[in-house]
Parts: C-alpha cells; sequence; structure tokens
C-alpha cells in the first residue's frame, strides 16, 4: 500500500518519497534512481503542494547549532547520578535536531520547586523530558525542569515497558501490569505524541 506523505512526517536516509510524476525532487535532500525520489539525509518531510516540490528538512541550519540561555529542549535520559540526571537533547525550541549530540544535566535542586528527596521520584532511565537551559559549560549545559510545562512528557513502565498513564499530579499508573511510579511531570504529560525519539 502506498504511503501518503504528510508535511513534518519523518523519514530515514534512502527512504522512498514519490515518483517524479509526483513531486519535482529537492536536489540538496533527494535523489533520483528509475523515475523514484529517495531521501538523501533524515530528516522531516517538507511538501509545497502548489510547485509540487517535496524535499527534507533536517533543522540544522548554522545558526541553531547553538544553543542559548532560555532555549527549550527535549531529551531522553540517559543515567542518573546521586545528585543530577544526565539526559542526550535532540529538539530545541521545537526543531529536531537529528544526530544530536547535546547533553545536558538537571542537578536536583534544579528539578522543581518542590523538595524532591529522591531523583528516581522524578525521573527514570529512558523518561523523555522537557527542560531549560539555564547554563552553558565546556562540552554540555546545565538544564531546569522546574516549571509547570517544564519536566517528564513522555515515561514507560519500568516493569513491562507500556507507556505510563496520568492518574494525578505526579503519579503515573501502567494499565497493563499495575505498576504505579512518581515523576515530575510537565502539565501537558502524555499529550504529545510525535518527535519524542530518535
Amino acid at each position: 500500500m502506498k504511503k501518503i506523505l504528510k508535511n513534518n512526517d519523518i523519514v530515514l536516509t534512502g527512504e522512498y518519497l514519490g515518483v517524479v510524476e509526483e513531486y519535482l525532487p529537492d536536489k540538496n535532500s533527494t535523489f533520483i534512481k528509475d523515475g523514484a525520489i529517495y531521501a538523501t539525509k533524515t530528516g522531516l518531510i517538507n511538501l509545497d503542494m502548489d510547485k509540487r516540490k517535496i524535499e527534507i528538512n533536517t533543522h540544522q541550519d548554522e545558526d541553531r547549532k547553538t544553543i542559548k540561555l532560555g532555549d527549550i529542549v527535549i531529551g531522553s535520559i540517559l543515567f542518573i547520578r546521586k545528585y543530577s540526571v544526565g539526559l542526550n537533547f535532540y529538539t530545541i525550541n521545537k526543531k529536531v535536531h537529528f544526530n544530536s549530540y547535546f547533553f545536558g544535566n538537571v542537578h536536583v535542586s534544579q528539578i522543581s520547586n518542590k523538595y524532591i528527596e529522591q531523583i528516581s521520584d522524578a525521573f527514570r532511565v529512558t523518561d523523555i523530558i522537557r527542560a531549560k537551559v539555564v547554563e552553558e559549560k565546556e562540552n554540555e549545559f546545565d538544564l531546569s525542569t522546574s516549571g509547570k510545562d517544564l519536566g517528564v512528557i513522555h515515561a514507560d513502565c519500568t516493569v513491562c515497558g507500556t507507556k505510563f498513564d496520568k492518574i494525578a499530579f505526579g503519579k503515573l499508573e501502567c494499565s497493563t501490569c499495575g505498576n504505579m511510579e512518581n515523576r515530575k511531570l510537565a502539565y501537558d504529560y502524555g499529550e504529545i505524541n510525535e518527535h519524542l525519539r530518535y
């Protein structure tokens, strides 16, 4: 069955996009083989239906490779230390940076306005969080999740891997196994379904 392409669909390098009768390919992000159009890079589809043109946007313009204080980022927690968590982030101010190597830390004092006794009550490895850049260091960034719009936006059950459902403020429950856990949640937890993992 033919895939119907839409703006902002994620495509991978080498993925089939259509035929030259349908779209005018972009020389910088697509190539043609036997009349078929393929992606030359991983990114988001940009369709101009008026011109019938298709291109792949990676959001990696040189001017946005620079992280600034106050930027809002989305990333996945890689590990938890005693007083901080480390994460790789790939979305900056709602723009996806594929193959991103940006790294950040959230210190326990920057997790919430409320006292956090154990980091595991706020975050777990593989949680996807939204955070704000508060300080730049040599090779990484200090981040904060203090604020109602910051914190965990997606979490999977640590027992069975099912996506957690929010049942109360800071409380999650697994609909499959019944496991319940705490998190420092963003107010819109569970409402974001696209561009979460790369």
